[in-house]
């Protein structure tokens, strides 16, 4: 009897499987050295693409801009202007600084708003864990402009020497001149293969930006600018909030791109070709393999195969002859031996949750509420809010303050950086009612909720109308109401006297 054997081939289309994207690193061969430039722990080009490649992250990103610098910034008093236990002389110039310091939001950047060029820093912040401002100052040393730098090609390097600096600093309310020692960075910028260098933000020393020296002698044009550098986390470099889930950012990329080539090549379904009692030839080896290269597109989804299988031979027992024993092909699907395509969407919504919890966000803030009540919506809000936005904020706020307030001289005024208007006038009309109808309330305490509701500016109530509702009918009943309104104010007697006249003289007449 001729031997029996089992061979197998697989046959599959030719498609590349490597990735064709390039993360070249323009810094490459320069770290260390001379230079001392400091190699990032990441390749910044690839996060900086990242929010192209994945299909929640910039969203993530897109959130944290929007409620923590579109909102806009102001200035904004430091003290109460309207007190009376503030003298007039210093309300004024309260006043003057507020004015300068509203000019000086609107010219810091002559191109953009502030909120753009700090928006632009914030998406780099977030895709990179590190953002770059370029800080712009006039011939007499003051900052006056701002300008977005590149993070992907900013490199950080070693720190300095020593250098003396002298700060500013209040001292039992009296303003006092002292002298630190402090260590600061060199940043250098590579486009195009030409370095620029730049110095630290609050270096008094001149630099030279093509070398990276300090230089007293360095000619105005090639003086190095300042740089301040946003960072996540306390290292050279920031690294950013969502690099723990990049594995996973990277299997839901794979993923959605197995989906894709599902659709584009249609559904062909993965089969095993079983042949008993024969063999396929070398021809239909190449047919098949030609079937599989021409898969792609709708057109190849509904095409029939014809195989053609040899017979194998086999001795007879009587005569020793042999004869030709008919072939048996098969083709049985392996279709169920795969994972299904819900398996694929149950692992990137778990992806979607894993990003939007390193920026511990609800999936409001992304366009994804179909899950959202009111009640629960207005608290996911206020505690992303509390949690989340605010202490952002209120950490942009104080660094802008840090580096202009005290070198422009401003006392009273200081950046606010605006947030989300989280109050429902509705909500505080309950709220108020019953100390309204208890008389605790006056009008003019009133008219901001009014003016919010009405979207116009009002003016305020007189003194002598700005008494609480029950206070006015009262008086409006009780006669004696201005004799004991009198009373109570301690005005000069000489009123209450010729009030008394007045009702003695009415007597009087009565009587008569």
């Amino acid at each position: 009897m001729a031997e029996q054997t089992v061979r197998a081939r697989v046959i599959k289309a030719s498609v590349s499987e490597e990735s064709k994207q390039i993360y070249e690193d323009d810094f490459a061969g320069a770290y260390g050295g001379q230079g001392e430039i400091i190699e990032p722990p990441y390749n910044m080009q690839e996060l900086k693409l990242m929010g192209d490649y994945s299909s929640i992250l910039q969203q993530c990103i897109d959130a944290y801009k929007t409620n923590i610098i579109e909102f806009g910034i102001e200035p904004d008093f430091k003290i109460d202007i309207n007190s009376e236990e503030i003298k007039d002389e210093l309300k004024e110039s309260a006043r003057n600084e507020w004015r300068r310091l509203d000019e000086f939001i609107r010219y810091l950047n002559l191109d953009e708003s502030p909120e753009v060029i700090l928006g632009h820093i914030l998406d780099d912040k977030e895709k990179t864990g590190n953002g770059y401002m370029e800080i712009i100052r006039n011939t007499l040393g003051q900052p006056v402009g701002i300008e977005y730098v590149d993070a992907q090609h900013m490199r950080v390097c070693k720190k300095t020497d020593y250098t003396d600096v002298k700060y500013t600093i209040l001292e039992n309310g009296e303003k006092k001149e002292e002298t630190r020692s402090k260590q600061f960075r060199r940043f250098v910028q590579k486009i195009d293969g030409k370095k620029v260098y730049f110095k630290e933000y609050g270096d008094p020393r001149i630099m030279n930006m093509s070398n990276g020296k300090f230089d007293e002698n360095t000619p105005d044009n090639l003086r190095a600018n300042e740089i301040v550098h946003f960072k996540i986390g306390s290292g050279t470099y920031g690294k950013p909030r969502w690099i723990g889930t990049l594995i996973s950012l990277y299997g839901a990329r794979k993923a959605e791109e197995l989906n894709l080539m599902y659709f584009k090549n249609g559904r062909h379904i993965p089969a095993a070709v079983t042949v008993s009692n024969g063999k396929l030839d070398d021809d239909s080896y190449e047919k098949l393999q030609e079937y599989m290269n021409d898969l792609e597109g709708t057109d190849g989804a509904h095409k029939f195969l014809l195989l053609e299988a040899m017979g194998a031979a086999e001795e007879t027992a009587v005569h020793g002859e042999e004869k030709l024993v008919p072939a048996k092909v098969e083709i049985k699907s392996l279709a169920e031996i795969l994972q299904q395509d819900a398996l694929f969407l149950e692992y990137d919504e778990n992806t979607r949750k894993k990003i939007r919890s390193a920026f511990r966000l609800p999936p409001l803030y992304t366009g994804e509420a179909q899950e959202f009540s009111r009640a629960t919506a207005d608290t996911a809000r206020k505690v992303t809010e509390e949690q989340v936005f605010q202490p952002e904020r209120k950490g942009l706020a104080r660094v802008l303050n840090t580096l202009f307030l005290e070198p422009l001289g401003f006392s009273y005024v200081k950046l606010a950086v605006k947030g989300a208007d989280f109050h429902d006038p509705v909500e505080i009309s309950k709220v108020l009612d019953p100390f309204i109808q208890a008389g605790a309330v006056a009008p003019n305490d009133l008219r901001p909720l009014l003016e919010k509701v009405l979207g116009a500016k009002l003016d305020p109530f007189p003194d002598e109308y700005n008494v609480p509702l029950q206070v006015l009918m009262r008086e409006a009943n009780d006669p004696l109401s201005g004799l004991l309104n009198i009373q109570k104010s301690g005005n000069d007697r000489t009123e209450l006297v010729n009030l008394l006249k007045d009702m003695r003289d009415v007597l009087e007449g009565i009587q008569s």
